[in-house]
C-alpha cells in the first residue's frame, strides 16, 4: 500500500518522470532529476544542479552558477562587502539551505574592471581552490557564445533562496524556489527606468543587460542576486544571464534587470581559457546514441523514504 501511495505522489509531479539514459556527468546543461518523499510530499532532486550559494564568513549573501569544474559565475555587486577570497565559500549540491551540502573554499575573485556604478558590467567570477567532482546534484550549466541572441518573448527560469514578497521580516526560504521569466525588449525597461537617467543620458539599460518580468512562481527579490537566468535550447540548459537588480520585487511595473552572459563571452574566455560555449546552431551536447529516442517512466528506485 505504501508503494502505491508513493507512486501516486510521483505521478502527480511531472518533473519526476525521468528520461532513461546514461548519466552525462560534467556535460553542461543536462539535468538528472530524481525524487524523494519528505513528510508526504514529493521533492525533486537535481533540477538545478549548477545552482550554488555564496557564503561570506558562513552567511549566505548571494547565489551563483557552476559552469566549469573550478569556476562559479555570479554578480559583481554580491562581492562588495569584502574582496578577501578567504572569507568566501561556496555551497553546492543542496536544494535545502539547511542541508550540509558540500562547502568549498575560494582561491580567487575576479570582478569585471568596468563595474563601478552598481548597475552595468555586473559580473564576477569565483575560482574554487580545487576542481569539483560532478554528481547527479552537481552539474555545470552551459554558457552561450558571443553570437547568441535571446529572442524577445522567450520563457526562461531563475531559481534561488531569496524572499518571495516585496517587504518581509522573515528569513529567506530554506528550499530552492523558482520563477518563470519572460524576456522583454530592452526599450521597455529603458522606458520604465527613465527616471534613473542622468542629464544628457539617453539609455540606462545597456547591451550588457537583459530585461525580464516574473510570470509565475516566486519573484526575483532580495537575496536572489547572482542567480542564473537559464533557458532551455535543444534540450540543453544555457545561462542567458544572471540576476542583477530591479525595483518593487520583480512586479510587472518594474521589470527585473539581468546581466547578459553572451555579452561577456570574450571576457569570461580571457579568464577561463578552457571553457566551452554553447552555439544555438550546434547539437545539444548529447551522445548521438541517445538522439534516437527516450523512454519515459517513473523510477521508484529513485525514491528515498525519510
Amino acid at each position: 500500500m505504501e508503494q502505491i501511495r508513493l507512486l501516486k505522489l510521483v505521478l502527480a509531479s511531472p518533473d519526476c518522470i525521468l528520461q532513461i539514459r546514461l548519466p552525462f556527468f560534467g556535460v553542461c546543461g543536462q539535468t538528472h532529476i530524481s525524487c524523494r518523499v519528505v513528510k508526504g510530499k514529493v521533492v525533486e532532486e537535481g533540477k538545478w544542479p549548477w545552482q550554488v550559494s555564496i557564503l561570506l564568513l558562513g552567511v549566505y549573501v548571494c547565489s551563483g552558477s557552476l559552469f566549469h569544474e573550478q569556476w562559479v559565475l555570479t554578480a559583481a555587486h554580491c562581492l562588495q562587502r569584502s574582496k578577501n577570497q578567504s572569507q568566501y565559500s561556496v555551497k553546492v549540491g543542496a536544494r535545502y539551505f539547511s542541508e550540509n551540502g558540500t562547502q568549498l573554499p575560494i582561491s580567487h575573485i575576479i570582478i569585471h574592471k568596468n563595474f563601478n556604478n552598481l548597475a552595468s558590467q555586473d559580473i564576477a567570477l569565483l575560482k574554487l581552490q580545487k576542481p569539483i567532482s560532478w554528481s547527479y546534484n552537481i552539474q555545470p550549466v552551459c554558457l552561450p557564445d558571443a553570437q547568441y541572441k535571446l529572442p524577445v518573448g522567450s520563457m526562461c527560469w531563475v531559481a534561488g533562496w531569496g524572499h518571495v514578497k516585496q517587504v518581509t521580516t522573515t528569513p529567506a526560504p530554506y528550499s530552492l524556489q523558482e520563477v518563470a521569466i519572460k524576456i522583454l525588449n530592452n526599450d521597455i525597461c529603458n522606458q520604465k527606468y527613465r527616471f534613473l537617467l542622468k542629464r544628457g543620458q539617453q539609455h540606462f539599460i545597456g547591451k550588457d543587460m537583459l530585461c525580464g518580468s516574473s510570470e509565475r512562481g516566486m519573484k526575483s527579490c532580495q537575496a536572489n542576486s547572482g542567480s542564473p537566468l537559464v533557458c532551455q535550447v535543444n534540450k540543453t540548459w544555457i545561462q542567458a544571464g544572471l540576476v542583477s537588480w530591479g525595483f518593487s520585487c520583480g512586479q510587472s511595473r518594474f521589470p527585473s534587470i539581468y546581466t547578459s552572459t553572451s555579452h561577456f563571452t570574450l571576457w569570461i574566455k580571457s579568464q577561463v581559457s578552457d571553457v566551452n560555449f554553447f552555439s544555438r546552431a550546434g547539437p545539444a551536447f548529447l551522445s548521438p546514441v541517445f538522439h534516437t529516442g527516450y523512454i519515459l517512466l517513473v523510477s521508484l528506485g529513485s525514491l528515498w523514504l525519510l
